[in-house]
This record gives C-alpha cells, structure tokens and sequence, in this order.
C-alpha cells in the first residue's frame, strides 16, 4: 500500500487493527474501545466520516472457506466522548450470504471460525521502534496470568522483540522463511544473524538473560571485529530492522501482519533487500500487509517475483491517490508479470525521480 499522505492508507488499516482490537478484549459487553495498544483513534465523533452513522467493520476470509462477518456499531454522545462505541448487532456467514446472528464481538462467537482467530491475532509494527524497551520488556499479555500471547507479537513499537527472540531462539526456521545464502542454518538465532547480515552486511545480534525472572539484554555488532552495543548507541536501522526479523521468522503460518514504513531508517540496498525479505515471507504462508513509501522496497518485491521467490498472483499493489494532477482520487489497483513489471503506471506513482531528472537534464 503506498500513495499521498492522508489519501488514506493508514485509515485501510486501522480498520483491520480496530478488528484486531476489539477481538483481542473478547468482551460479552458489546463496547467497541477505539484506544488501546494497537490503535488510538480518539473518540467516536473523529472516526465516523462526516455524519455517517453508525460505524460498521467487516472482514472475510480466504474465498474457499466463505467466512464473513459484519459488525454494527451505534454512535452514543455520552459514550463516543469517551473512545467507546455501543454494539447494534452482527452478521455472520460460514457459506453464501450473511445473516443476522447474536449480537456479539469475541472470537467465541464462532467456534469453528479460522478468520475471527486471525483477526485477533494481527500483528502490527508500527513505524517507531521504541530503543528504550528493547532490552527488558515482557509482553503483558505473557506476564498475566490469564491472557495468551501471540507468538511473534514483538508490540507496536518492536519493544517485545528481544522477549520473542530468547523464547524462539533455538527453534528450528521453516525451509521456505531461511535467507537464500544461509539455508542450512536452520536456528531463529542463526536466521536472525542471517537475515541482519542481508540488509546490513557483517551484522550480528546477542541476547543475554541471567536468570528468568531478569532483564533481557539486548546488543548487536557490525562484524566480527567490532565491539558489541547497546541498541540505542549502533544505527536506527539495525534497530529498526530487528523486531521486523523476529517477527516474520517466528510468527505461525497464517498469521496476519502489518508493518508501517518497513523501509524506515534503512539505506536503499537494505531497503530493496527488505523487500525481498518480505516477498519471501509472504511466499512462505505470512499474510503481510505493508504500507510504504519506498520505490526501493517495491523494487525488491518485484525482483523477488522475477526470480521466483514469490508467484507474482500472490503479490497486490494498491497506490492510493487524492486526485488533482495525479489522476482520479481513490485506489488503484496494480498486477505484476512474473518478470516483474508492473500493468500499469499512474500518475504520481514513484515517479518523482524521473520528474526531476528531467527538470534537471532539461528535458522538460
């Protein structure tokens, strides 16, 4: 996903985040919270498109299983204030259309569903990566005594990354998740060093915990003759780019993620080769959703598909536009070939690159 700022990327994706959200509370109540970990939206007056009323969320699952679900939130002064938003009813199908069901918003409602799982269970990374928490943090939803956790949520801001990789670090990394130049280093700590020394050649990683109960401390290196650091004193990219490794090598397959900014504080090799990464996670059973505006990282989703890392159906590009010079507001659609191409080229669409060097070879 890329296009204009405000066009309307992150607003696609809060949506599903809002899902994630409310699922993960599994409340009998019937109050969807627009603030929490994943999303904060403000109070209900911000989030309804003008005066539209009420607020209605749905997903659907693969085509093959024909899972829907529709929800129907109403519009309260008194409660909207305050970040909340009463439940009207649902709808829900398993095959054909949907039909009204019990007014409910938890994963139970369902108890054969796939999709109502996969929607709780959406990972998200934001574009801010919290240096601070990286060496000590536990993931709440690990340390209560009640909830689950969610294998590969490293949290928002990447601050339970350094946890996931302690917990995973021995296990084994499925074939099709292992860095092409690295396939018999089969370890999430092996993969992890693997895939940083990709984007960021000679980089390493090390995590040391005392004992259970004692901080995780977090350190990487630029090669073998550099000294090991502390995250907040090597470049933002590594830093960056580490919770997004862990992420995508220990999350289950199927598992839904979405990354904002995933080219963030990286150098344009280690952008494309981000791309790649990504490609190649997808192609491994993750459902990746990325909102971007890097060409280099298009570019290596698409080498990634001329050199068949990923079969180019599998790969959507939508380029979100306000309209004007660029074309007609809303979303575009695009396809690659399995050279990699692109159908079609809208304007504005990672073409201000070529405008400026034509303004500056006077072409124009």
């Amino acid at each position: 996903m890329t296009g204009h700022n405000g066009a309307g990327k992150s607003t696609a994706l809060q949506s599903l985040l809002l899902m994630a959200q409310g699922l993960r509370a599994n409340s009998d109540v019937g109050i969807l919270h627009l603030n929490g970990e994943l999303v904060a939206l403000g109070a209900a007056a911000e989030v309804l498109h003008d005066r539209a009323k009420p607020l209605r969320l749905g997903a659907r699952g693969p085509e093959a299983s024909g899972e829907r679900v529709l929800w129907t939130f109403d519009y309260d002064p008194v409660l909207g204030r305050r970040g909340e938003m009463p439940l009207r009813d649902t709808s829900y199908s398993e095959h054909g259309r949907l039909e009204p069901t019990e007014a409910s918003f938890r994963v139970g409602m369902a108890p054969a569903s796939r999709l109502l799982p996969a929607l709780r269970d959406t990972v998200f990374l934001s574009g801010d990566r919290n240096v601070s928490l990286q060496s000590s943090a536990v993931p709440r939803s690990v340390a209560g005594p009640r909830a689950a956790s969610i294998p590969g949520d490293v949290g928002t801001e990447g601050e339970y990354a350094a946890y996931w990789y302690r917990e995973y670090v021995d296990e084994e990394v499925s074939p099709g998740r292992r860095e092409r130049g690295a396939e018999e280093r089969q370890t999430v700590r092996a993969q992890v060093d693997a895939w940083m020394g990709e984007l960021f050649p000679g980089a390493l990683v090390q995590a040391l915990q005392l004992d259970a109960t004692s901080p995780i401390e977090l350190k990487f290196r630029l090669g073998e003759d550099s000294p090991w650091a502390r995250p907040w004193n090597v470049g933002y990219g590594l830093v960056h780019a580490f919770p997004m490794i862990v992420c995508l090598l220990t999350a289950p397959v199927g598992a839904v993620i979405v990354m904002d900014s995933a080219e963030a504080h990286l150098h344009p090799r280690a952008q494309s080769a981000a791309g790649r990464m990504l490609a190649q996670m997808a192609a491994a059973g993750l459902q990746v959703l990325v909102e971007t505006h890097s060409d280099h990282l298009l570019n290596g989703v698409r080498l990634a598909v001329r050199d068949g890392l990923i079969p180019p159906e599998d790969v959507a590009v939508h380029f979100f536009s306000h309209g004007g010079e660029s074309g007609p507001a809303g979303v575009t659609a695009m396809s690659l070939d399995r050279k990699g191409a692109i159908d079609h080229w809208p304007p504005g669409f990672f073409d201000q690159a070529e405008q400026d060097l034509a303004v500056l070879a006077g072409w124009d």
